[in-house]
């Protein structure tokens, strides 16, 4: 059987440019969410935001820039100066990017003097095209598109690709930035933004008692996923070892509360995997900072591990980096990924106050350090979506 390997990773994110920043803060508990300024929100009643930084400073970009489409093609280059893709022919080269909805310049059309609204959009779609050619990925690419599950389906199916064709490598991932005016907007509509009143870097607050709804981030994290027996020993970061993705069809926007597919989606995954319930050491949640998806999580791991589901280890970093939609299970998984290879968990930042309707074992304060083989990682997405992963130490 195919032993699918993580080799490389390029990221820009809330934490920093560069998977050598990201990490850095991730483990000093650094919190990336702050007040928005990359665009004038002050009307906003709430205006909480994770911006992608570099060096500290929050990235800027020209009025109307698609941010996501930077962000990407900064994690791509920083991939490709390590992964070494010569050794793949063009033609065996692949790419799969999970991505939010497209971008679109919301006050340059308004402001337009009758250009057709198309010159204003960008399409996810399109990046994707144009970093296939750039970094000549000839094997094809695929943009997917699933709101808060679309980079962990591309990582899925990056894995099954690999699987297929185990002599190839597929860089997997994602990248979104729903930080403009029309889509801030939308979720404010949608009343699922924080409206935490104290300092700003503690408005995303999962499984704490008081949480009080998402903050939207921005970034991009991309992976080069190759056959073990291809790879570099000393470039392994971790192994893939399964994947899962399931839909409930609940609502629009609410996770189902009896959290049925969502379990199925982490027991395929494990099945998937070879593995079995027991064999999992700890869990990364989704953890949006919203009540009803805790709830929903809680409910999911009684099911996946009727045994011991107050008491297996997990963790949300969601705190730090806050929700990237599109690439929020991308940039997530170098999360894993450092849990696996320092074999402690870090603390979920601003989860201070448990909440007591969920008696999770939820690391916080500080790090757990203990044998760490497996690891089960779940996003959930608007319109009933559900993905798990398993991920394993090399």
């Amino acid at each position: 059987m195919t032993r699918a390997v993580i080799t490389a990773a390029g990221v820009v994110s809330p934490l920093g440019s560069g998977v050598g920043e990201f990490l850095a803060g991730l483990q000093a508990g650094q919190r990336g969410v702050d007040r928005i300024s990359s665009f004038d929100s002050t009307f906003f009643p709430t205006n909480f935001g994770a911006e992608a930084r570099s060096a500290g400073e929050v990235i800027r970009t020209a009025p109307g820039e698609d941010r996501k489409a930077l962000f990407v093609h900064t994690a791509m280059t920083e991939l490709a100066a390590t992964a070494n893709l010569e050794r793949y022919a063009p033609e065996r080269r692949f790419l799969n990017l999970g991505a939010g909805i497209d971008h679109f310049d919301f006050l340059g059309y308004v402001g337009s003097t009758g250009a057709a609204w198309s010159t204003y959009s960008a399409r996810s779609a399109r990046v994707v095209a144009e970093l296939a050619a750039e970094f000549d990925l000839r094997g094809g690419h695929l943009a997917n598109v699933s709101a808060c599950v679309a980079s962990t389906q591309a990582i899925g199916t990056a894995l099954r690709q690999l699987r297929r064709q185990p002599d190839s490598a597929v860089i997997c991932g994602g990248f979104d930035s729903m930080l403009s005016h029309l889509h801030y907007m939308g979720f404010y509509n949608l009343g699922a933004l924080s409206d935490w009143a104290g300092e700003a870097s503690g408005a995303c607050r999962p499984f704490d008692r008081r949480r009080c709804g998402l903050v939207i981030g921005e970034g991009a994290a991309v992976y080069l996923l190759e056959e073990e027996a291809q790879a570099d020993p000393a470039n392994i970061l971790c192994r893939l070892s399964g994947y899962a993705s399931t839909m409930d069809a609940y609502m629009v926007t609410d996770p189902d509360p009896s959290a049925v597919r969502l379990a199925e989606a982490a027991l395929l995954a494990i099945a998937d995997a070879g593995l079995r319930p027991d064999d999992i050491d700890s869990v990364d949640l989704h953890g949006t900072g919203t009540v009803k998806n805790a709830l929903a999580e809680a409910k999911a791991l009684e099911i996946v591990f009727p045994g011991r589901w107050r008491d297996i280890p997990v963790f949300a970093l969601k705190g730090q980096i806050g929700h990237l939609i599109g690439a929020c299970g991308a940039m997530e998984l170098l999360g894993v990924i450092d849990t696996l290879r320092e074999q402690r968990i870090l603390p979920s930042v601003n989860c201070d106050e448990p909440d007591p309707e969920l008696p999770l074992n939820i690391v916080r304060g500080q790090p757990l350090a203990m044998p760490i083989r497996h690891i089960l990682k779940l996003n959930a997405a608007f319109g009933g979506q559900n993905t798990a992963l398993v991920l394993s130490k090399a």
